[in-house]
């Protein structure tokens, strides 16, 4: 990635600054992300209310990690189906 074609931006994540680079075009989906992450952390440090900032990052972490695994289990078992779909299909001609 070219420099001219990276933006950086600094973001408040659990109250420290952070400085990301990213193309321009993903600056706004870059800070929703964020914005999701903290509302997460706030949830979590809601709920716990033991829990330090870095425990809920952890926590959140592993909680977007399970969910990108399940979406990307979901999307592999409909692309076999989509498979099996077009092979059946095929047999029909």
């Amino acid at each position: 990635m070219l420099v001219e074609d990276s933006k950086g931006i600094s973001i408040e994540i659990m109250g420290k600054q952070h400085q990301f680079f990213c193309p321009a075009e993903q600056v706004e989906d870059l800070k929703q992300a964020v914005s999701n992450l903290v509302a997460m952390c706030d949830d979590i440090k809601k709920q716990k209310s033991t829990a330090s900032s870095e425990r809920a990052l952890l926590v959140a972490s592993v909680n977007l990690s399970y969910s990108l695994l399940m979406a990307n289990n979901k999307i592999k078992l409909s692309q076999h189906e989509q498979e099996a779909l077009i092979l059946k299909l095929k047999s029909a001609l």
